[in-house]
């Protein structure tokens, strides 16, 4: 709710400061200096403005590929022993990491060489 209404204040303020810049600038005639005043409102009102867009978050999504056959072999945890769930997998800076769900440890899952 704090992001909306910062959200709201920043355009409403955002407005009034584009509005009294428009209205020195065209004052012009009154002297130089209203000029470069109403050039600074718009420029703080365009900052507010760049400031209140949201920032959208980065999705990256990883695919897998496996070449030739696969075989699943039951997981167990190496602590206690119970088999897990691989279908629970979440990829952790690059690697495959599974939690147990009986004593909550985490641990890689590593592919085993066929030689």
């Amino acid at each position: 709710m704090a992001k909306g209404l910062w959200k709201a204040a920043a355009y409403i303020v955002s407005a009034f400061l584009l509005f009294l810049g428009a209205v020195f600038m065209i004052s012009v005639n009154l002297g130089i200096i209203y000029f470069f005043e109403g050039l600074i409102f718009i420029s703080i009102a365009a900052l507010l403005l760049i400031l209140s867009q949201e920032k959208k978050p980065v999705e990256i999504k990883q695919t897998i590929s496996v070449g030739g056959q696969v075989k699943v072999k039951e997981v167990h945890c190496p602590i206690c022993g119970a088999i897990i769930d691989v279908t629970k997998v979440k990829v952790v800076a690059g690697k495959p990491v599974v939690t147990c769900s009986y004593c909550g440890n985490s641990f890689e899952l590593t592919e085993e060489p066929l030689w």
